[in-house]
């Protein structure tokens, strides 16, 4: 007997539904193609429970008639291909004829839909995959597509999604990508009745940006227009300075598809070339139009990557797009601040952007690193600091310059066992040191300990000091510290719609936030761990990016998660401690519960003892 039979078509179709449709988001995206390809000039997105319980997407495009309306529910049913030659020539955002039988296997879906030549529409019903009812109905030209009830009937599907929260800023973020190329459409969405984007067509796409992302946004953007081996590539850059945490700001579009392509990541960082900064990202927005016979769409279920035939000559067209358009404003820039600086004073880009290289290290007395700060210790009160210059870079050393008689009774009282309130755990194996002896690039703190020398990242160190805090002042009451003058931020409508979903648990932790619109939101007070940060604009962006990476990799937004992005406050490699701001550092970090490893996980401090020392002079 055979043992190979050909699967019923409820159960292949269910498995499609696995590969394309992952989450709501995944629905919503298949239906606004649609409603793209079929030319719509407004499109209205309706969500209701992040999509499990209703996603209706209506649209003003072309409609179909009723056999077209039946048709589209067929498994590879598609209006776009219909020979082999028409892969090699795909212009259309939907090409598979899968979607919509996928989708219609595991939900209840209600299809409403009218061409202009018909006086009548069609109503199609469908529950599960199984054609319930078609009829004729009223209704304006275009098409309405209802979805309730996804997943009913995989609910082992459905316990795999997560929170409302989550899934609905995937749909906010799906919708971003697909508004974004198509200024000539407009897109409304709606979550629980709430307008999240309501954003009219508009012939310029700096507008459509506006309306997205805020004014001060698309201001600090600089344009790309560029032509090269067949390729166009036009949009906007961000200008030098204007960076991100994260590569999920670098919108990349081929076609009008929103695509995910190392070679064209690749032409953004060469074209930024020395302008890009380590872990920053500036943010882009690049269209890039080519033959469709050059790329590969379809390569991934969801339609996500694509391959292109010439993957250098497309990085290096990127990088040279960039680097052009930099040059070209720079230039621009420069001739406009030379006409004005004889009326206006105005500095030329030229010497801000050649200034920008040069450090600035604040007084002493301006470096309020820590929220509280202690007078050190009498015996050293008198130590200098000594800077040692070598080839691996400059090691500052503490000096003694107390009299003779002070330094043996400090080295006596020194053999005197202290209290520790430190717990060494893996990946510290060596005693925590009470005292530091040098500093390592502005980096690296050193103390010296029986069993050899221990090295603390400050920056390591300082994240944890403040995680820790954040998550005390949630138990003991929240200790949050008013800002003089409220910080009005204008955000990126993912950034804003996160943080206001999540208001309460910003709350918990001392963050007083007020909604002053769709994106731009008041700040009143911060955390007072938090205090001593200056550049709110930054800190505040920079936390809600990881906190929307954390969910692409199904972290939710919970309480610890939101301490954990807080402390990208705290001072970083190569920032200047005083010798006090040092000291407290390490005094601080030595009260931690669990001070050897930050709230990412990596060690705040190693130690490298005698036998490895003596082991490198060949003493052993």
């Amino acid at each position: 007997m055979s043992k190979i039979r050909v699967m019923p078509e409820h159960l292949s179709n269910r498995i499609a539904a696995g590969e394309v449709i992952e989450r709501p988001a995944s629905v919503v995206k298949e239906l606004v193609e649609n409603a793209i390809d079929a030319g719509a000039k407004h499109i209205r997105i309706e969500i209701e429970r992040a999509g499990s319980r209703l996603i209706s997407v209506t649209d003003d495009g072309c409609g179909m008639d009723a056999d077209d309306a039946l048709l589209c529910i067929e498994p590879h049913g598609t209006s776009k291909l219909f020979c082999e030659s028409d892969i090699a020539n795909i212009l259309t955002l939907g090409f598979r004829g899968e979607a919509l039988p996928s989708i219609a296997s595991i939900s209840r879906v209600k299809i409403t839909t009218r061409i202009a030549e018909a006086r009548e529409g069609t109503q199609v019903v469908i529950d599960g995959g199984r054609l319930i009812d078609t009829s004729p109905c009223g209704g304006a030209v275009g098409t309405t597509i209802q979805i309730r009830d996804l997943f009913f009937n995989t609910p082992a599907r459905k316990k795999f999604l997560k929170s409302d929260a989550t899934e609905a800023h995937h749909i906010e973020e799906t919708v971003l990508s697909l508004a974004i190329p198509r200024s000539d459409t407009a897109f409304e969405l709606w979550v629980d009745g709430r307008c999240a984007l309501k954003s009219p067509a508009s012939d310029s796409p700096i507008a459509r940006l506006r309306e997205i992302f805020g004014k001060g946004y698309a201001d600090a953007l600089w344009p790309v227009s560029h032509k090269e081996n067949e390729i166009t590539i036009r949009g906007f850059i961000a200008s030098p300075g204007f960076t991100r945490n994260s590569r999920k700001e670098q919108r990349t579009f081929v076609n009008g598809r929103a695509v995910e392509a190392p070679a064209i990541y690749r032409g953004i960082r060469e074209g930024y070339a020395t302008l890009a900064e380590s872990g920053r990202f500036p943010p882009v927005i690049l269209f890039l139009d080519m033959p469709p016979g050059d790329v590969d769409v379809n390569v991934h279920p969801a339609k996500r990557e694509v391959r292109f035939k010439q993957e250098y000559i497309v990085g290096r067209a990127v990088a040279s797009a960039i680097g052009n358009a930099l040059k070209k404003t720079r230039e621009v820039l420069e001739d406009k601040a030379v006409d004005d600086s004889s009326l206006s004073g105005k500095v030329p880009l030229r010497l801000v952007l050649d200034a920008s290289a040069v450090q600035y290290h604040p007084k002493q007395s301006e470096q309020q690193v820590f929220a509280e700060i202690v007078e050190p210790p009498p015996e050293i009160q008198n130590r200098e600091i000594k800077t040692v210059q070598n080839p691996a870079g400059s090691v500052s050393f503490l000096t003694d310059t107390l009299p003779k008689e002070e330094s043996v009774k400090e080295e006596a009282e020194a053999e005197t066992p202290r209290e520790e309130k430190f717990i060494p755990v893996a990946p510290f194996n060596g005693d925590f040191p009470t005292q530091l002896i040098g500093v390592l690039d502005n980096t690296y703190l050193l103390g010296s300990v029986s069993s050899g020398l221990v090295l603390i990242d400050q920056h390591a160190a300082h994240e944890r000091i403040m995680f820790e805090r954040l998550l005390d002042s949630t138990q003991k009451g929240v200790a949050a510290q008013a800002l003089l003058l409220p910080v009005t931020l204008e955000l990126p409508l993912s950034m804003a719609s996160l943080l206001l979903r999540n208001r309460k648990i910003f709350e918990e932790l001392g963050f007083d936030v007020e909604p002053l619109g769709n994106r731009t939101i008041m700040l009143n007070s911060i955390p007072a761990a938090l205090s001593s940060h200056r550049d709110l604009s930054v800190m505040i962006p920079d936390m809600l990016q990881e906190l929307i990476d954390n969910a692409d990799h199904k972290i939710p937004v919970e309480l610890p998660y939101v301490a954990r992005v807080a402390c990208r406050a705290a001072v970083k490699a190569h920032d200047a401690l005083s010798l006090d701001e040092a000291n407290e550092l390490l005094r601080q970090l030595g009260a931690c519960r669990q001070g050897t490893l930050c709230p990412h996980g990596r060690p705040t401090m190693i130690t490298i003892t005698l036998r490895e020392i003596e082991k490198r002079f060949l003493r052993r």
